[in-house]
């Protein structure tokens, strides 16, 4: 069944349209289609990480979080992470544990600087994610480093951040569901316009740029609000899950109640 999200060849025909190495619909060839390529990987790259021009704040894709579960085992405190890591989303937790804390996130230097002090065994409270090794066609891998040392079987869970595959097929799919299809593809034609057109037209930067911060709304769910304004009045009260009052204003961003 044909999907509505985009191909890597669909990718790269429409900058090599825009550019006019070929005709509409029509693949390029030779150093043509490796510009092409080169410019839609670009774009990926700078399409991963964007920043929420509301905020002024980095936002990460919920498309490219992961479940992550780990099992730990008595005395071994080094445990190897998937090789698509990138990050990790939230302290891990344990599974099916609702008593033991979540773990606390240090640095790699204070995992060694405590087990320097005390070689202590229990249930892990600190965490660090560490670079292993670095292997030419893979990259870099890391590790999971834990505090006190295992002192029995431990279930971790939380969700971590892909590092996507690079595109090479012609059918492989783009990342991202429909909704940033768009913004995507902008982004690849801005990239074109930026590398190859110097810049002289910003029409497809400017239409990227507010693709993705729409994509964005509706990827972070601030789109879907329960407030409901007072028409009459420019400010209103309410208090928050803690009783705290709190005053917002009601005709400014309808997103900065989210905030």
């Amino acid at each position: 069944m044909a999907k509505l999200t985009l191909t890597y060849e669909n990718l790269y025909i429409r900058v090599s349209n825009y550019l006019a190495l070929t005709a509409p619909g029509t693949a390029p060839e030779s150093t043509d289609l490796t510009t092409c390529q080169d410019i839609v990987h670009r774009a990926i790259r700078q399409f991963l990480y964007p920043i929420d021009e509301r905020y002024g704040t980095p936002h990460r894709w919920s498309f490219i979080e992961k479940f992550l579960s780990i099992q730990m085992a008595s005395s071994q405190w080094k445990y190897n992470l998937p090789v698509d890591f990138s990050d990790m989303v939230e302290n891990p937790t344990f599974s099916g544990n609702t008593v033991l804390p979540p773990l606390e996130k240090v640095s790699p230097q204070t995992i060694s600087e405590f087990r320097n002090r005390a070689a202590v065994s229990g249930w892990p409270e600190y965490y660090a994610i560490a670079p292993s090794v670095y292997d030419p066609t893979t990259g870099t891998s890391y590790e999971l480093w834990v505090y006190p040392t295992p002192g029995g079987t431990y279930w971790l869970q939380s969700f971590y951040c892909i590092d996507p595959v690079k595109l090479s097929a012609t059918t492989d799919m783009a990342i991202g569901p429909i909704s940033v299809a768009e913004a995507l593809l902008e982004t690849c034609m801005a990239i074109a316009e930026t590398q190859e057109e110097d810049s002289t037209s910003t029409t497809h930067q400017q239409e990227s740029r507010r693709l993705i911060q729409t994509a964005i709304r509706f990827d972070s769910g601030k789109t879907k609000s329960g407030t409901i304004g007072n028409l009459y009045r420019r400010n209103t009260q309410l208090y928050n899950t803690s009783g705290l009052l709190r005053e917002l204003d009601l005709t400014a961003d309808v997103y900065s109640a989210d905030r």
